[in-house]
C-alpha cells in the first residue's frame, strides 16, 4: 500500500491570503500546504481519494491522476467536500462511489444536484453515494480492503476518520473515545491532524495533543504524520527539531509505502508520457507514410542497439486515397487503379495487414508508433485497445453503441443485423520487433460514397458509416481528435509500470 499526501494544510492553506507570517513566506516546500486530502493506493493499484477539497484540481493535475476508484468523506466541510465537481473530468466514464455518514452525502447531492438529475447532461460525473453504516455495521469492503471508520468529535460535530490496513487517516479532531481510539492500536502508519503546538483550538487538537494520544497506545505506530496544520504551527524543520523521529510533520506530496507491516518513505517516481502526440492536419499519404517508416525504423534501431526507444501518436486527415494492404485482394478493387488515379484519388499497395480500404477529408486517421513491450502488449491486445478506445469515445461522446464482428478487425455499428450492419472504424496494423505502424482510420465528417468503389476491408457490398451520419449533423473534429488522444493516453499510461 501507497500513502499519498496531496494536502497537508488547514482550511485557509499556507500561505494564507494577505498574511506575512514566517510561515506563509517561507522558501522550504514542505511549508506550502494545500488543503488537506490523501491519496491510498491499495496492494491491487485501486486508487482511494479521502477527502476532494478545492485544491483538487491543482493536486491531481500536479499528480497526472488520470482515475481515482473511490472517495471516502470524512465530514461535509468546504474544504474537504468542494472539489468534487473537479472528479468530472475522470468520473463520467463509470461509477464513482462516495463513501460517508449519511448527514454528509446530503449535503452532497444538495449541493451537487445537477449530477444526480434523471436526465443528466453529457459529462455529468457519476457519483454514487454510498452512507457508511455505525457499530457493527461499520466496516465494509472496498476492493478487497476491509475500510474500519473511526468516529470522532471535531469540535461538536461528529465525523470519522478511517482504518485501511496499516494505515489511519484522521482529520479535524477534537476529542475521540477510548473505544473509538483503540481501533487505532497495530497501525504502522497514523496520519492525523495537529492545527498548532500548543494553543487550544475550539475544535481542532495540537501537537501536543497528538503526543497525549499516542501514550495511551500500548504500541505505537512506526510512523505518525501530522496534517491539518496551519500557519501558527512551527515550520516543518522547526517542527523536525521538537519532536521524536516516529513522529513528523506532514508535508504536500508526501509518499509513504507500507510494505510487509514496514513503513519506508519513498519518492513519486518521474510522469512518464506513453507518446508522444503530432497533429499533422491534412498531409498527403505519401508524406505521412514516410514520416511512419522514418520513426518505425528509428525505433527498431534503438530495439536492436538496446537504448529505450520512443513511442508516438500521429493524428492526420489524408487527400483522398486507396490504400492495399499486403494481403489484399485486387477483386475488392471494383475499378482499375488507373482509372481511380485518372478521378483524382492516390492509390498506394502498402505492408499492413487487412484489405482495401479509402481514407479522405473529414476521416481522422491515426498512426500509432508504439513499442509494444513497453506497454506490456502483445498485437492482439494492442489491436483490442484501439477498438476498445473508439467504441469508448463513440459512446460516451457521441451516444453511438458501437461493437465488434467476429472474425473482422475494426468498430461496427448493429452487428448481427445484415440489414443494418456497417463499419466505422477500420484498422490495419503492421508490427516488427513489436513496434507498430499505420493504424486505424475512424469516419467522422467525411464522404462516404468513395466507398462504393471497393469493398471496404474485402466485405462485398460492405456497408460503412461516420459519426457525422449517425448523429445527424457534422461534429467538431477537433474535439474528436482531444477526445480520443485523452482515451488512448490514459489506456496507454495504464499499461506502463506502475507509477506509485
Amino acid at each position: 500500500m501507497k500513502v499519498i499526501l496531496l494536502g497537508t494544510g488547514t482550511s485557509t492553506g499556507i500561505p494564507e491570503v494577505g498574511c506575512g507570517c514566517p510561515a506563509c513566506h517561507s522558501d522550504d516546500p514542505r511549508d506550502r500546504r494545500l488543503r488537506t486530502s490523501a491519496l491510498v493506493i491499495t496492494d491491487s493499484g485501486r486508487r482511494i481519494l479521502i477527502d476532494c477539497g478545492p485544491d483538487f484540481h491543482e493536486q491531481a493535475v500536479a499528480l497526472r491522476l488520470d482515475r481515482i476508484d473511490a472517495i471516502l468523506l470524512t465530514h461535509e466541510h468546504y474544504d474537504h467536500t468542494f472539489g468534487l465537481d473537479d472528479v468530472r473530468t475522470i468520473a463520467w466514464r463509470q461509477e464513482l462511489p462516495i463513501y460517508g455518514q449519511e448527514r454528509v452525502l446530503e449535503s452532497v447531492h444538495t449541493r451537487m444536484h445537477y449530477a444526480f438529475g434523471p436526465n443528466p447532461y453529457p459529462g455529468t460525473p457519476r457519483l454514487v453515494l454510498r452512507p457508511i453504516g455505525e457499530g457493527a455495521d461499520a466496516p465494509f469492503d472496498l476492493f478487497g480492503e476491509t475500510i474500519t471508520p473511526i468516529f470522532l468529535d471535531h469540535g461538536s460535530l461528529p465525523i470519522v476518520g478511517y482504518r485501511i490496513g496499516g494505515l489511519t487517516y484522521i482529520t479535524d479532531m477534537k476529542a475521540i473515545s477510548p473505544e473509538e481510539w483503540a481501533k487505532v492500536e497495530g497501525t504502522q502508519l497514523l496520519v492525523i491532524n495537529a492545527l498548532r503546538y500548543q494553543r487550544p483550538h475550539p475544535s481542532h487538537q495540537s501537537v501536543l495533543d497528538v503526543q497525549e494520544l499516542l501514550s495511551h497506545l500500548p504500541h505505537r505506530p512506526q510512523l505518525t504524520l501530522l496534517t491539518h496544520l496551519s500557519h501558527h504551527a512551527p515550520l516543518h524543520h522547526q517542527l523536525l527539531s521538537l519532536l521524536p523521529s516516529d513522529l513528523q510533520p506532514g508535508y504536500d506530496g508526501q509518499c509513504i509505502t507500507i510494505t510487509d507491516g514496514h513503513v519506508q518513505e519513498t519518492p513519486l517516481e518521474p510522469y512518464e508520457e506513453p507518446f508522444v502526440y503530432r497533429d499533422l492536419g491534412r498531409i498527403a499519404y505519401a508524406e505521412a507514410w514516410e514520416l511512419q517508416r522514418d520513426l518505425f525504423a528509428a525505433q527498431l534501431e534503438a530495439k536492436h542497439e538496446g537504448r529505450p526507444t520512443e513511442s508516438y501518436l500521429l493524428f492526420c486527415e489524408h487527400n483522398p486515397v486507396f490504400t492495399m494492404g499486403k494481403h489484399a485482394d485486387s477483386a475488392n478493387v471494383l475499378m482499375s487503379p488507373d482509372f481511380l488515379r485518372e478521378q483524382g484519388y492516390d492509390f498506394y499497395e502498402v505492408e499492413r495487414g487487412g484489405d482495401v480500404t479509402y481514407h479522405g477529408p473529414g476521416q481522422l486517421t491515426g498512426y500509432p508508433i508504439l513499442d509494444l513491450e513497453r506497454f506490456h502488449l502483445g498485437l492482439k491486445a494492442y489491436i483490442e485497445l484501439l477498438e476498445q478506445s473508439v467504441i469508448e469515445l463513440l459512446r460516451f461522446i457521441f451516444r453511438i453503441e458501437a461493437g465488434l464482428k467476429d472474425g473482422a478487425t475494426g468498430v461496427w455499428l448493429d452487428v448481427g443485423d445484415p440489414a443494418r450492419e456497417r463499419k466505422i472504424c477500420a484498422i490495419g496494423v503492421k508490427s516488427s520487433r513489436f513496434v507498430t505502424m499505420h493504424g486505424f482510420a475512424l469516419n467522422v465528417n467525411n464522404d462516404l460514397s468513395p466507398f462504393q468503389l471497393i469493398n471496404p476491408c474485402g466485405f462485398k457490398q460492405g456497408k460503412v458509416a461516420s459519426i457525422a451520419q449517425e448523429v445527424g449533423h457534422e461534429v467538431d473534429l477537433t474535439v474528436v481528435k482531444h477526445m480520443l488522444v485523452s482515451i488512448l493516453h490514459r489506456r496507454l499510461h495504464e499499461r506502463l509500470a506502475p507509477r506509485y
